[in-house]
């Protein structure tokens, strides 16, 4: 507790008790007073007491003045008030949510495998297609937001009450590729070929990580991002939009990219 707390503390129990003591002297009342006065005193220095000494975790401290507040909801000045705030609600429901699937797209790509054979001889060739399967997920983390993230904008003459919510872009997670999803063609042999196509487990891994680059550069091609980032906008909108006019249906949402 700070050295000003504590000295506005002991001039207002020495101003209480000077009062108590005139009262009683001026003989209005005489003892009864003065005792009753003396015991409101005892009471104050007690209660005071118990908070500078016997409160270190400050469950005795004074909740701020209400105009601190967003938005008072109540206010029964001395019995205290009911108030909200929208960052405190907002990022309570977003460290929740934390990453939030806005979109999805499925992506695919093939791979043509060729063997050469004998002399690189076509007839001694064989082919095959493979096709890969992915589905490429679009994310907003929301455990991101801050309360910087979250500002009011108010004007009483044009009567605009807005909450505005900056979050960042939809991010794509890594494509998945489901190893049931690959489709393995038929193997086109040539005249005098044997035997099927074998690839190694690194070979495999090669491929599908290259069919995977792939696909991330035909989504990137297509414009998905900007498709994504549209349906964050409207999926973070859905979320929040009841929750603001839960508080107060005069307030409208906006969504903004940081």
């Amino acid at each position: 507790m700070s050295e000003h707390h504590i000295e506005n503390e002991d001039q207002f129990l020495k101003q209480v008790e000077k009062a108590a003591r005139k009262g009683a002297a001026s003989g209005s009342r005489r003892s009864g007073i003065f005792s009753s006065i003396l015991t409101v005193v005892l009471v104050i220095a007690v209660f005071l007491a118990a908070k500078r000494f016997f409160d270190p975790s400050g469950l005795l401290k004074r909740e701020g003045p209400v105009e601190g507040h967003d938005m008072t909801l109540e206010n029964q000045g001395l019995f205290g008030y009911t108030a909200a705030d929208f960052a405190e609600a907002v990022l309570g429901d977003a460290r929740e949510l934390k990453k939030l699937e806005v979109y999805s797209r499925e992506v695919s790509d093939a791979a043509t495998i060729t063997n050469a054979g004998l002399l690189k001889l076509k007839a001694f060739s064989k082919t095959q297609i493979l096709t890969y399967h992915g589905t490429a997920t679009y994310t907003v983390d929301l455990s991101q937001l801050t309360e910087d993230d979250i500002s009011l904008e108010e004007n009483e003459q044009e009567n605009i009450h807005k909450v505005k919510i900056q979050i960042p872009h939809a991010l794509r997670e890594e494509i998945n590729i489901p190893s049931d999803k690959i489709e393995f063609g038929d193997v086109d042999k040539g005249l005098l070929a044997l035997g099927e196509i074998r690839l190694t487990a690194e070979e495999t891994a090669r491929v599908q990580t290259e069919a995977r680059a792939r696909m991330e550069e035909k989504l990137e091609e297509d414009r998905v991002q900007e498709e994504a980032d549209r349906f964050a906008v409207l999926s973070v909108w859905e979320i929040y939009h009841p929750l603001i006019s839960s508080i107060s249906p005069a307030y409208e949402l906006e969504i903004e990219f940081r």
